[in-house]
């Protein structure tokens, strides 16, 4: 067998730096980001009439994701941990 000689490699430029664009937004990206999870854990709750375990379920994650994500949101956008039941946010109790 014959062997084939290797086709020359063809040149490439030099890299060139491109332009960061400006962030569109006048908050920073884990403000931005935080709201959309937020609204995100929102739908899910509304639509799984606000049971934890069904919300986690459509959002793909486990409760337990679920309630750490809550507390990581509210402490970013409200400043305070998220109560962790309708009792601790002021609601009524079951009875």
């Amino acid at each position: 067998m014959s062997e084939s000689a290797s086709p020359s490699p063809i040149p490439r430029p030099a890299p060139v730096d491109l332009p960061v664009p400006p962030f569109p937004w006048a908050d920073n990206i884990e403000l931005v980001l935080a709201r959309y999870e937020r609204q995100l854990i929102n739908h899910a709750l509304a639509n799984s009439d606000h049971v934890k375990r069904r919300a986690a379920n459509l959002l793909g994650i486990s409760r337990y994701a679920l309630e750490r994500r809550l507390i990581r949101v509210a402490q970013l956008l409200d400043g305070a941990p998220a109560p962790k039941n309708k009792a601790a946010a002021g609601g009524t109790t079951g009875s």
